[in-house]
């Protein structure tokens, strides 16, 4: 363990940091499982803000700004339980496969990561077992004690994206990503553009199908229809923008949590 460095010791955590996932609802039944990958951008205090400033940890290549506000908000409105992943992506990202070189990078959106720049095997191992197996265990309990009480259910993905990302330029104003399974996918993509005049991405600005590793292990592998939702961060400024989107994505996602379609098994 590189304690000179100082940003990765084996006593990472104290009690004024906070839990590495939170749950709201946890004892809802509705049969609908909503989760935050990037909800938080918290840095244990031992890591020393990963040697970035301020600024750095509050960009998009900490977290997905508003993301965690649009799933608090929707998991209240629809009765859902909802798990949000509370520390930095930067750390460790959960909707990463271990071992991937985005999983703990060393550079992101040309920004160098100081801590994450000589890793041992030792840290790396460490930051899993605090960070990302905590988030990934929380969301298996959750879908396993849903699963013992009824059908279902459907997981549900809260992420936000940049408006500008190097040279490219994204005009959509919220993205549905999905996999091999579109159920539903497919009748968000119908519900949003009903719902008025939203440019609606479909596997933009990231394809559900080479993206999206979290739904892929907990959603996917079981059969069970889900769904990442990325809204634009520029349209999460402030209170109310929240309220819109949470409350745009209760109306088109409410009638479908309870459709035996969506429901059913899908059989691969």
């Amino acid at each position: 363990m590189d304690v000179a460095r100082g940003y990765n010791c084996p006593s990472v955590l104290t009690g004024d940091d906070p839990e590495p996932v939170l749950i709201l609802n946890p004892a809802n039944a509705r049969t609908v499982l909503i989760i935050a990958d990037h909800a938080g951008n918290a840095v244990p205090a031992a890591m020393k803000q990963l040697g970035l400033n301020a600024d750095d940890l509050n960009r998009h290549i900490a977290w997905d700004p508003g993301a965690a506000l649009v799933a608090k908000e929707l998991a209240n409105r629809l009765a859902a339980t909802a798990v949000l992943s509370q520390y930095s992506r930067l750390i460790v990202d959960p909707n990463r496969p271990l071992g991937d070189g985005s999983s703990m990078p060393i550079i992101s959106d040309a920004t160098h990561i100081p801590a994450n720049a000589e890793l041992t095997d030792t840290e790396r191992s460490l930051r899993a077992e605090l960070f990302y197996w905590p988030y990934h265990q929380a969301i298996s309990h959750q879908m396993a004690r849903l699963r013992r009480t009824g059908p279902g259910p459907v997981l549900v993905s809260i992420h936000s994206f940049t408006p500008d990302f190097g040279d490219e330029e994204r005009p959509w104003h919220i993205g549905v990503m999905a996999a091999t399974d579109r159920r539903l996918g497919d009748a968000v993509i119908v519900g949003l553009a009903e719902s008025g005049d939203i440019n609606v991405g479909d596997n933009q600005p990231y394809s559900g199908v080479e993206y999206g590793y979290t739904l892929k292990i907990h959603g996917g592998s079981q059969g069970l229809a889900n769904v990442q939702i990325e809204i634009r961060q520029d349209l999460l400024a402030d209170h109310s923008d929240i309220l819109h989107w949470a409350g745009l994505l209760e109306r088109v996602l409410n009638p479908l949590i309870d459709d035996p379609e969506m429901l059913a098994i899908a059989h691969h």
